[in-house]
């Protein structure tokens, strides 16, 4: 009893597990439209049928390297970054999978009675040319590379590290000489590990008090937190039922989902305030789910109208401030800046001129630009009005903060 107390964290492995094989299996039989990815260099690419030691070695490298961060590793800290990388990194690959529904035709036809070729075969048939963007041979054979580069035992062993990295480099080539994976695949792959250590090996180290204060289950169970996240989960799925089904035979559902969103945007704060349960974690979980619904939203206009393309870009590069910013903010003054006027005006043009765009009839694509257009201008808007105040909390103008920081955000933060 005592071993299982003290080895509780243990547990997460086979419960994630059971659901990412359970979600992958019903994704690989959903029968859904692929989106074929390749590129020209995937063609310059040859065939090699031995690479297929490598890329077998992977199921060994990964599991032993989860057994060792579990079982030999000292350190809890050092496993809890191990599969926390893991666990985001599979968790995208999920998510790509539904709303972007992908494969490849990049497979030869295999000749010869080698048992190279024979192994080669053998895995063709087990394993479907479908979703496979961005590739978790790559992802997670980086990710235990990166684990173990950074363990000090065996970072010690010259011989062991030299191994690990060799290993590596030679599952990321398998993965395209056996024409199992674009070079599109395995690039995003690693940008997801760069991202991914910058968080759990960089970020979460350097701001430990702070998320210890933050992450206490009075900050993460509450009813706005809740709401906030039915909000992601609706994202997403509005994403993928877009994606998969399309708009005509779904029109109906996503307009749902969509009011639903916009209705629960207003009703997360409302509750909050009223019920006294403000939180680090809502100000955050809040609008990241905004911004999720929104972009969802956009990818899927994308599809209709040309004008959206550019606003997508516009909104990404937005929110990539905005995030940026908001964090520096946080960390740095300890203020937390929440919506402001003109981010709410935004939020809410942003929501009238999609569900005009869904949910009613149809209209002609001049006046569906026309709304487009006028949603960006209240997009910029407001992006410039938070630029000014950023840069007005990080102290990088003469004006005092306190005649530009609103009136409600001193009160907040003045409060014991």
């Amino acid at each position: 009893m005592n071993w299982l107390k003290k080895s509780k964290h243990i547990w997460i492995i086979p419960v994630y597990g059971v659901f990412y094989m359970i979600a992958f299996m019903l994704m690989e039989n959903s029968g859904a439209e692929t989106h074929l990815i390749h590129s020209l260099v995937d063609d310059r690419i040859p065939f090699c049928e031995y690479f297929i030691i490598p890329y077998v070695i992977w199921y060994f490298f990964l599991i032993g390297t989860i057994l060792y961060f579990t079982f030999s590793c000292s350190s809890n800290k050092e496993y809890y970054q191990f599969l926390g990388t893991l666990g985001v990194g599979m968790t995208v690959f999920l998510i790509v999978s539904y709303v972007y529904p992908n494969g490849q035709n990049l497979r030869p036809e295999l000749t010869g009675d080698s048992i190279f070729i024979q192994a080669v075969q053998f895995l063709y048939k087990i394993d479907t040319p479908t979703n496979i963007f961005p590739s978790m041979h790559v992802f997670n054979a980086t990710a235990s590379c990166i684990a173990l580069l950074q363990n000090k035992r065996c970072r010690k062993n010259k011989i062991c590290s030299a191994g690990v990295v060799v290993l590596t480099i030679s599952i990321i080539l398998s993965t395209m000489f056996l024409k199992q994976h674009s070079i599109a695949d395995v690039m995003t792959a690693l940008i997801l590990n760069i991202v991914c250590y910058q968080v759990f090996y960089k970020i979460i180290p350097q701001s430990q008090e702070k998320l210890t204060e933050i992450l206490t289950r009075r900050e993460i169970f509450t009813v706005p937190n809740l709401v906030s996240s039915l909000r992601l989960a609706a994202a997403i799925l509005f994403l993928g039922i877009f994606q998969r089904q399309g708009l005509e035979d779904q029109k109906l559902l996503l307009s749902v989902l969509l009011l639903g969103a916009a209705a629960t945007d207003f009703l997360d704060g409302k509750i909050a305030r009223i019920f006294h349960q403000v939180s680090k974690i809502g100000q955050i979980l809040d609008p990241i789910a905004d911004k999720m619904m929104q972009g969802s939203v956009l990818i899927s206009l994308c599809f209709r109208y040309s004008l959206a393309k550019p606003v997508l870009v516009l909104f990404l590069i937005k929110e990539c401030y905005m995030m940026v910013s908001g964090w520096r903010v946080l960390t740095e003054t300890n203020v937390s800046c929440g919506a402001q006027w003109h981010g709410k005006l935004n939020t809410a043009v942003f929501y009238a001129v999609a569900v005009i765009l869904f949910a009613g009839p149809g209209i002609p694509k001049s006046t569906a630009h026309i709304l487009i257009g006028a949603s960006a201008v209240c997009m910029t808007m407001s992006m410039i009005m938070y630029i000014d105040e950023f840069r007005i909390l990080l102290g990088r103008v003469k004006r005092p903060v306190r005649r530009k920081v609103p009136e409600r955000v001193r009160r907040e933060n003045s409060m014991p």
